[in-house]
């Protein structure tokens, strides 16, 4: 049995009941956790006391960006000692899971799940970095079976969107074999390096992209059983400016770390969206 986890913001703390509550009754984990980021008064303890059922165990922080709480959870899931299964808070999975997980667990150390409703918009930017590889037999269903490359070393991936490393879709992510907490500490110090305001401009799966690259896990694999209830916005110019500058300082701080050409390659294509980025604001 899993253990399950999700982790959100305190202004998101209605999706507890909302979401992963279903998805506890779906999978029937060996323990439920949620981390509860952006807390730092005694009132909110309170609320967050109403709020989460009885029998799920709550971990509190305020480490004010995703990269900073999946740092501190991949910590603490050495201490579980059972395969951990993480649920972004806006998804429901469904049922089909469990039988996915018995198959994906079997044949890879980390596997994702995109959701339904991304697969049906047909995701060209997951399916380039992707091989099929099979499939998975679900009764009457079948659901594809793909390979993601959580490393774009292609000449094109220097200049098309989205970061080259990249861990591939993440409503769902379950981990058979943990980064060593060493390599956990390692890149924590990485990520500290980059300026606090800009660390939630860097998506947690580029983070984990890069942890499951320093693993040497070169694919992951992934396919479709959850549903995505979204909310988000859309990127200006000025936001983009801002990734490609936080980006720039991550890639900075691995690569005086790690000494890899990987980090210095993942350098240079954010210096070139900083350029992009500064003349498209002066047009």
């Amino acid at each position: 049995m899993v253990t399950l986890v999700t982790y959100l913001p305190f202004y998101r703390i209605h999706e507890i009941n909302e979401y992963f509550m279903r998805n506890v009754e779906i999978l029937m984990p060996k323990t439920a956790i949620v981390y509860v980021d952006n807390v730092f008064h005694e009132r909110q303890k309170e609320i967050i006391s109403k709020v989460v059922p009885n029998g799920i165990e709550v971990k509190l922080g305020n480490w004010r960006n995703r990269n900073n709480t999946w740092l501190t959870m991949l910590k603490d899931f050495h201490s579980i000692g059972s395969e951990v299964m993480v649920v972004d808070s806006d998804n429901v999975v469904e049922p089909v899971l469990t039988e996915v997980h018995k198959v994906l667990s079997a044949q890879a150390p980390i596997y994702t799940i995109l959701d339904v409703e991304t697969w049906k918009r047909n995701p060209k930017h997951l399916l380039i970095r992707s091989r099929e590889i099979g499939d998975v037999k679900l009764g009457n269903d079948t659901r594809p079976i793909y390979a993601y490359k959580v490393y774009d070393d292609s000449l094109g991936g220097l200049f098309r969107g989205g970061p080259i490393f990249f861990i591939g879709p993440k409503q769902v992510i379950a981990f058979m074999k943990l980064p060593d907490i060493e390599l956990i500490n390692r890149v924590e110090k990485t990520v500290n390096q980059i300026d606090p305001w800009l660390r939630n401009f860097i998506s947690d799966e580029t983070l984990l992209g890069v942890i499951a690259y320093l693993m040497d896990i070169k694919e992951t694999l992934w396919t479709i059983a959850s549903h995505h209830h979204y909310h988000g916005s859309t990127l200006g110019k000025i936001t983009e400016l801002f990734v490609a500058i936080a980006h720039h300082q991550f890639a900075k701080a691995l690569y005086r770390e790690f000494h890899r050409h990987e980090f210095m390659r993942y350098r240079i294509k954010y210096s070139l969206s900083m350029i992009r980025n500064l003349g498209n604001l002066i047009k």
